[in-house]
């Protein structure tokens, strides 16, 4: 909901070709072969183990008496790979986990669908056949989309270079839930360290509300068409030598278009914003800000500390604009913060920043 991202795109997504065209054929197929597969995998893939784990899919499959039962594991990738149309909760679309299907193919999935993921699209044959790698792909995504911080939260780096780890590619569908779309890219999101760890995203269903009800949510989609987000913050209190406490001080985030309420709940929930952003003030915002405003006039000899009100206000308008929101971790923060300095803080409060600056 912070910016608006232009979709990941990369040679490697044609992986998802190889799963496709076997759950395709599988239920008409008379005995497992390269039949089951797009004619270039056994070029790419002949000498691995790929083949050997679609026939263990195969073999648990063809096990199953029921044809009721086979064919739900079918809908079940068909629908599964509906990401975006999951998302909007779009009328015939089903959810279906892992564990709705026949439990003794259970493990045989899960295990050809990480090893896709894990394996297969990072195996230097399949990564030469497409001239791409995921690094690369991660790298253009940065650069379409011009950021520097995480595009979800808004709050952490997101760089990907060499000499540390790559950028994780987040799946939007858990692969835990939904196992069958591992390796679909319109299911893969590169996404920073924090919002894909167990505290905000983890292995959630975003399409339901909860477990218990599982009544199903129009849920956010990172390359949604939205209008974004407004925020503002307020002093109730304005700051003493007592301290900052939670009740001298409110902080509120909305979507810009009323009608975009349900999948910008879904995005906070799914991404724990409202706890990450209210802890980012008081650890970050709080303790630093003016320490950060003085250094950034300090290193800028265009700009001078203030004498008056109206000239800190001017100041403060400058500093604004070095926090762009794709560029500086917290800039979506700050910015709301600058703007109480400067629309809603007292002239006391101000008067006194200026004396405190000029020290």
């Amino acid at each position: 909901m912070i910016t608006r991202l232009q979709r990941l795109t990369t040679g490697l997504s044609i992986i998802q070709e190889i799963p496709t065209t076997f759950f395709r054929e599988i239920e008409n197929s008379a005995a497992f072969g390269n039949h089951l597969f797009p004619a270039w995998t056994n070029g790419v893939f002949g000498a691995t183990s790929l083949s050997n784990k679609f026939e263990a899919v195969y073999n648990k499959y063809k096990a199953i008496r029921s044809k009721n039962n086979r064919d739900k594991i079918v809908t079940a990738f068909t629908h599964n790979n509906q990401i975006e149309n999951l998302c909007s909760n779009q009328g015939g679309t089903i959810i279906i986990e892992l564990n709705d299907l026949p439990k003794s193919i259970h493990e045989e999935l899960d295990t050809l669908f990480l090893h896709l993921y894990n394996s297969a699209i990072n195996y230097h044959l399949f990564q030469t056949h497409v001239t791409d790698t995921l690094k690369d792909s991660i790298d253009r995504f940065i650069r379409n989309n011009g950021i520097e911080v995480c595009p979800f939260c808004g709050l952490e780096g997101f760089l990907n270079i060499e000499g540390q780890s790559r950028i994780a590619l987040d799946h939007w569908l858990c692969k835990d839930l939904f196992p069958m779309a591992a390796v679909n890219f319109d299911n893969l999101f590169p996404i920073g360290h924090d919002c894909n760890g167990r505290a905000t995203k983890s292995s959630k269903n975003i399409l339901i509300d909860d477990q218990a009800t599982k009544r199903r949510v129009k849920a956010y989609y990172p390359y949604l068409t939205h209008d974004g987000v407004t925020s503002s913050f307020n002093f109730v209190n304005e700051p003493s030598i007592a301290g900052i406490s939670d009740v001298d001080w409110t902080y509120t985030i909305n979507p810009s278009n009323a009608a975009e309420q349900d999948i910008f709940d879904s995005w906070s929930s799914t991404l724990n914003i409202s706890k990450r952003y209210l802890d980012y003030h008081r650890k970050n915002i709080f303790p630093m800000w003016e320490a950060d405003y003085k250094r950034f006039i300090e290193e800028d000899h265009d700009i001078e500390h203030a004498q008056t009100i109206e000239e800190l206000k001017a100041n403060f308008r400058i500093w604004k604009a070095s926090f762009p929101i794709k560029g500086r971790p917290g800039s979506i923060l700050y910015r709301s913060f600058i703007d109480y300095l400067i629309n809603s803080a007292s002239n006391g409060y101000l008067y006194g920043l200026c004396e405190n600056f000029r020290r």
